[in-house]
This record gives C-alpha cells, sequence and structure tokens, in this order.
C-alpha cells in the first residue's frame, strides 16, 4: 500500500487504474545523494508540531524525526558506496543584502541558531554542501557544476520538505535530465495531505518514488561495483 492510497478518492483511484502508468526511470551510472535543507528550524523537536509552534515555527516535528531515523543509516551507507552526498542549507546572508537576513529572529538568517543544520544528519569531511534561498536546490547555485563535474546522471533525494524544496528540486532535476528518485521514507511534510499528494503526484507525473529498502538495494549495487573495479584494476 503507497503511503497516498488513503487520499485518493473513488474517482482519482478510476483514473489511475485505468491511466497506463508512468514508466519508472530507474538509476543510471553514476548517483548522488541529495540531502535538502535539514535545518533545526525546519526540524524541530521530535513531538507534535502543534506542541512547539512557539518555538520552532517552521517546525515538522515528529514527521522530521522520523525521516532522520532513516538518514542516520542512509547516509553512511552512501558514504561507503563511495557516491558523494550534497547538503543544501537554505540560508540568508547579510554580505547578500537580501531581506531579513541580519534580523535573529528569522529561522533562516545567518544569525539564527535555527538555521544550522541538525547536527544528527550534519556534513562529515568529504561532504558537498550548497547554500541557497528558494526552494529548488537548482535555483541560482552551483548544484549543476558540481554534478557535471562529477559525471552524475541520478539524483537520490532525501529532507525538507516534501511539497516544496524537495518537489522542486525533483522537477528541476528531471528538467536537466537527471534520472531522479526521491526517497519515501526520508522525506517528510509540515502537512500530511501535501506530503501524500506531493508524493503522488511526483511517482504519477514526474520520477520515481522508491522505498528506503530500494535504496539500500540501489547502494549495494554501487558499492559491489565500485569494490569489483578496484579488484580488477
Amino acid at each position: 500500500m503507497a503511503v497516498w492510497d488513503d487520499a485518493l478518492t473513488e474517482q482519482d483511484r478510476n483514473v489511475v487504474e485505468l491511466r497506463p502508468p508512468r514508466p519508472l526511470t530507474g538509476f543510471g551510472e553514476r548517483s548522488a545523494l541529495l540531502v535538502v535543507d535539514m535545518n533545526r528550524g525546519a526540524v524541530g523537536e521530535d513531538r507534535p508540531i502543534a506542541e512547539q509552534l512557539d518555538r520552532y515555527p517552521g517546525a515538522c516535528g515528529n514527521f522530521a524525526w522520523d525521516a532522520i531515523r532513516h538518514m542516520q543509516k542512509l547516509i553512511p551507507a552512501a558514504r561507503e558506496a563511495g557516491i558523494p552526498v550534497i547538503y543544501s542549507r537554505h540560508i540568508f546572508r547579510a554580505i547578500h543584502d537580501l531581506p531579513r537576513a541580519t534580523d535573529p529572529t528569522y529561522s533562516y538568517s545567518e544569525l539564527s541558531p535555527l538555521s544550522e543544520l541538525q547536527p544528527e544528519v550534519a556534513p562529515q569531511p568529504g561532504d558537498l554542501l550548497i547554500e541557497k534561498q528558494r526552494a529548488s536546490l537548482f535555483f541560482q547555485t552551483g548544484l549543476i557544476y558540481m554534478l557535471l563535474n562529477k559525471r552524475i546522471d541520478t539524483l537520490l533525494i532525501t529532507g525538507n520538505t516534501t511539497s516544496g524544496c524537495i518537489r522542486a528540486t525533483a522537477i528541476d532535476g528531471l528538467g536537466y535530465e537527471f534520472k531522479v528518485a526521491v526517497i519515501e521514507e526520508c522525506v517528510f511534510d509540515r502537512i500530511e495531505m501535501s506530503h501524500k499528494a506531493s508524493l503522488f503526484d511526483l511517482q504519477f507525473k514526474y520520477c520515481d518514488v522508491i522505498s528506503v529498502d530500494r535504496a539500500y538495494e540501489h547502494l549495494a549495487t554501487v558499492h559491489q561495483g565500485r569494490t569489483l573495479t578496484t579488484v580488477s584494476g
């Protein structure tokens, strides 16, 4: 059962059953793992969102932490497989003279500790980092140059939020002709309806939505391929 099944109306189900499914994109030759906007202010505490809005106005709360527990295992697995791990941080810096950049109460200002990345899934030496100010990780950033430089053709996407930055990044990635897979258990949102609808929409029209188990299978294949290449070389 897909996470979005209980959100579909009877008419929706009829359309899905009668319409030929979109062919799966699959994986290419070189993958990268994107860890999108795991800012502390977007994560919040591991409890219901409504209980912490006074301290974390943008929190995804327990939904975020459900994803983090998966990401804490998946990210090291990606590093071990030898694929690039690319983080993004949504942040406004004073040097750019952007709105609210110097407002310490704004959770995306560099002056706010809430703009920092969540320590439990923070970058490690060797990981890459993009700073951004809009939804898509591609919008006016150096991401495309990083990917081209490493000859990446497949994006595995995790992070925050499903209906915002995840969706925008996935669609832009598709526009640049990357193979895109959003990892279901490793993305999250503040509103369950938005999360389910966005995952359904991405799978229905744009890219693959895969389970974390399928992601591990892919990483194992990548790791094995690299090991065989090293041995034969």
